[in-house]
């Protein structure tokens, strides 16, 4: 089994989709004549109310492959990852006041019962998409003999507004599994993050769930100990926390726990603030519509002393009987620090289309006030208006074979480092820029010689695409074409014969 099967075995369990969602047999990719890339193809429905201004940045995985690419949310390529491996969490952020797009790549577990972690490494690319950084960090994680010269998980990769990188880990380790009918010394995936600097790859900050005193029996995962599952064996450590998610909050750390229906806010010390439970409410009196379970991507805002936004992508979906039961959704809640209350503020779901998502998922709210939602295993993404309007809805692939981890609408900007490509089959001179958002028009030049100052303007052409297509006429041997924005030249291309 390929590392890239071991990840899907996991994390494509279990979907359930309404009689309302029509299932597509095979999913169309795109393909291009000037670059090897195939993207996935974008079906889209749009209302016509406002959207968000920005690209869509996706994961996609199939048993096929996995990638990263950005698009627009017409399904027109922007940029496709030019390297191989297990993508996740593609995303912007900012370094040294800079625009920077990072990525997570690596590969699955060796071991098919580790439930979707990974092993890898976080790439840092500038706007020109040249790699300036590589956190390939060594942990020193317990992974039973398997070799990784990489260990960040695959969750979470978080660029910190003070240069560093949050990024989750798993270590396998020994823990009391008798109060859950296990074993007295038995094995566990213990949920960790560290805090990166990303320019010294120094560790700055560790955290890891069992040192920081949380019992192992809080898990709401409940698995049966014996011959048959492993369970809580070296063969088949117990995920029983299950971290997805950190986010850096002043010198603190918010972290999520999907197996414990649990978001931490954790101090700069380690210890823990406060939780907030999606069954018990933790530390805070829950909105009875604000239960959840099975959480992914939990993100604060308008932190205060006395209050704060939290958000979630609410899978509310996994082990029965949570399955099936209670569609997924977006949840924004309002957390008073002083009455200690989770007010739910928004419940974003499409009821036309209810999805039940085991696994995966993102939630963001726009600066425009819309909500952006990505549906993990499944693979879709929808934009919600403030009133919970559904104003977009892409497929880019199987309902039953296709996901992403994470979905994310982001406003980029980009001008590659390396020139345009350029192809000519049968007098079709075809051309694109992987990466570039600023063209607006391809100028061809053409003529007999190979030297770049006898090739002659012969046509010039908008852009339509991610790649564009040019009929050449007259007698033409060599090509070369250049990138322009309005009257500014960008980048011109390799000279290439007309085959």
């Amino acid at each position: 089994m390929s590392s890239l099967q071991a990840f899907l075995s996991f994390v494509t369990l279990g979907i359930t989709v309404t009689s309302q969602t029509v299932p597509i047999n095979t999913w169309p990719d795109q393909s291009f004549k000037s670059v090897s890339f195939a993207p996935p193809t974008f079906s889209v429905s749009k209302s016509g109310a406002s959207l968000a201004p920005g690209l869509v940045f996706i994961t996609p995985a199939d048993v096929f492959g996995s990638g990263a690419q950005i698009m627009t949310d017409d399904g027109e390529l922007v940029w496709n990852a030019p390297t191989a491996g297990i993508f996740s969490n593609l995303n912007v952020a900012t370094l040294d006041s800079k625009p920077i797009l990072t990525y997570w790549n690596g590969s699955g577990s060796a071991n098919v019962a580790a439930q979707g972690h990974g092993y890898g490494y976080v790439s840092v690319l500038d706007d020109t998409y040249t790699e300036i950084h590589r956190i390939c960090p060594d942990l020193g994680l317990n992974t039973l003999g398997v070799s990784y010269p990489c260990q960040a998980d695959l969750h979470e990769s978080y660029v910190t507004e003070r240069g560093s990188l949050l990024v989750s880990a798993y270590n396998i380790t020994i823990a009391d599994l008798t109060p859950m009918g296990g074993p007295k010394e038995g094995y566990v995936y213990d949920g960790m993050f560290f805090e990166i600097d990303i320019k010294t790859q120094k560790i700055l900050f560790s955290w890891s769930a069992l040192e920081a005193g949380i019992p192992v029996n809080d898990t709401r995962l409940r698995v049966p100990f014996n011959n048959a599952t492993n369970f809580g064996t070296a063969a088949n450590p117990l995920d029983w926390f299950h971290i997805n998610s950190v986010q850096a909050v002043g010198d603190g750390y918010l972290v999520n726990s999907r197996h414990l229906f649990t978001s931490f806010m954790i101090d700069s010390k380690g210890a823990i603030d406060w939780r907030l439970s999606g069954d018990t409410g933790g530390d805070f009196a829950l909105d009875p519509n604000g239960h959840f379970s099975w959480q992914h991507h939990a993100r604060m805002a308008n932190v205060t002393s006395s209050s704060a936004i939290l958000h979630m992508f609410n899978n509310y979906n996994s082990l029965p009987p949570l399955n099936g039961t209670h569609p997924t959704e977006g949840l924004v809640f309002n957390l008073d620090f002083t009455t200690k209350t989770a007010t739910l503020l928004d419940d974003f779901h499409d009821p036309a289309q209810e999805l039940f998502v085991d696994t995966q998922g993102a939630f963001s709210v726009l600066p425009n006030g819309n909500a952006f939602v990505g549906y993990g295993q499944i693979p879709l993404i929808k934009e919600y208006g403030p009133d919970g309007d559904v104003r977009m809805t892409i497929q880019f692939g199987d309902l039953t074979a296709a996901q992403s981890y994470r979905n994310y609408k982001l406003e980029w900007s980009g001008t590659p480092a390396q020139a345009p490509d350029v192809v000519v089959q049968s007098g079709i001179v075809y051309m694109s820029w992987n990466g570039a958002t600023g063209v607006s028009d391809w100028v061809v030049y053409g003529g007999n010689s190979s030297e770049t100052s006898a090739l002659v303007e012969v046509g010039k052409v908008a852009k339509a695409g991610f790649e564009t297509s040019f009929n050449i006429t007259g007698s033409v041997s060599f090509v070369k074409v250049a990138a322009f924005d309005g009257s500014t030249m960008l980048r011109e291309s390799a000279v290439v014969s007309v085959a």
